[in-house]
């Protein structure tokens, strides 16, 4: 849970040195530097899905990121937040990686946002030591299969995300007879597949659509058949929306469970009526709406904190803490990151041994569509 605005100032300023709460930093463009030398100078660069239909899911993150370097106090060191849209596609995402892996200014990667650009460009910063620490990329493989040492993030994997929906499908609704549906990608697969697995016989029928999808009408057509009392969806709003109309339209009143790949603050507004109470799934703990966070945050941009607004926060104070620290190198960076510990605002910050979140700081919440807004519903144990 995001501290109250009686805690969280002191709770950060106690574990990262040097963060404290004045407009210090800077956003200029102009900026640059040696990695390779002592100038303190710097960029740290954000890619994730910018525009378009799941771009609600990562702004915010972004926001965050830029709010905590607004607030970074440091007289010695210029950084600057760099931005890449990748729109979420890996083949977009691989020449930004390749541009940033290339130039010596950049110290590390606040990204990939969502787990099939980070799949795709990991290795590339890997190869160039690049940090890299992920507010929102949460496939299991990431960290479980194919390692690289650079690779960090604020969230749980979804074996853990997995298990926490089955529960609450099985728990909280009481289902007994789940529809699994994928979009056959990176995320939504394997997110699924755990679903599948923690439900056991409680599953009643598993289908697959695609990514780019409109027209669900056979998979609509199997859900009249199976006759499910929930629905689970892994996948992103631009499939969510049209999928959860149609069933609706078609009379499929199940309940309707997504993964936190649907945790944006465009999921009300593109299922519209169709989608009230429906639940979505996400590792992130809500912000206290009286916190100093939020409040900083909404005098900033104009608006409540989102998704993963307190991760972005997160992940750009552990990087300008290395640099607090004394990192001037990429290697520096890695070694500081790879060490750290310290109360964030989203949660006790620490990585284990393949950069994951340590088991006993994983958490889940439902949040459920009222009116439009995911409202918070009941924490969920994997």
């Amino acid at each position: 849970m995001i501290r109250s605005s009686k805690t969280w100032q002191a709770a950060a300023m106690a574990s990262v040195a040097g963060l404290v709460l004045s407009a210090c930093g800077t956003t200029d463009t102009d900026g640059g530097g040696d990695a390779s030398g002592e100038d303190c100078n710097f960029k740290i660069g954000v890619m994730g899905a910018l525009s378009g239909a799941n771009a609600s899911i990562v702004l915010p993150s972004v926001d965050g990121a830029e709010l905590a370097l607004k607030q970074w106090d440091n007289d010695e060191c210029e950084v600057t937040l760099e931005k890449f849209d990748t729109e979420g596609d890996p083949a977009k995402a691989t020449p930004v990686a390749t541009q940033i892996a290339g130039d010596d200014t950049f110290i590390g990667v606040i990204g990939g946002a969502f787990s099939g650009e980070t799949r795709a460009t990991k290795s590339i910063y890997a190869d160039a030591g690049v940090t890299m620490v992920s507010q929102s990329a949460t496939a299991t493989d990431l960290t479980q299969e194919d390692q690289v040492d650079v690779f960090h993030r604020l969230v749980p994997y979804d074996d853990y995300q997995g298990a926490a929906i089955a529960n609450y499908l099985t728990d909280e609704v009481g289902a007994s007879k789940v529809f699994v549906v994928d979009n056959s990608e990176a995320y939504g697969e394997p997110l699924a597949d755990r679903v599948e697995e923690t439900l056991g016989d409680k599953m009643v029928q598993r289908d697959k659509t695609e990514v780019g999808q409109t027209d669900f009408a056979p998979t609509i057509s199997k859900m009249e058949s199976a006759q499910p009392d929930a629905v689970f969806y892994g996948g992103y709003i631009a499939e969510a929306a049209p999928l959860l109309k149609q069933m609706r339209d078609a009379g499929i009143d199940a309940p309707f469970v997504g993964g936190d790949g649907l945790y944006g603050a465009d999921f009300g507004n593109a299922v519209g009526a169709a989608g009230e109470g429906a639940v979505v799934m996400c590792p992130c703990a809500p912000i206290e709406e009286d916190s100093t966070f939020a409040a900083d945050y909404e005098e900033e941009f104009g608006q409540a904190p989102g998704a993963y607004a307190a991760e972005g926060y997160d992940a750009m104070s552990v990087f300008l803490a290395a640099l607090d620290d004394g990192a001037r190198t990429r290697e520096d960076v890695e070694a500081f990151v790879d060490d750290y510990t310290g109360e964030g605002l989203s949660k006790e910050i620490a990585f284990d041994e393949n950069g994951d979140v340590p088991q006993e700081n994983v958490s889940y919440w439902a949040y459920k569509n009222e009116g439009g807004t995911l409202v918070p519903d009941v924490e969920v144990t994997p």
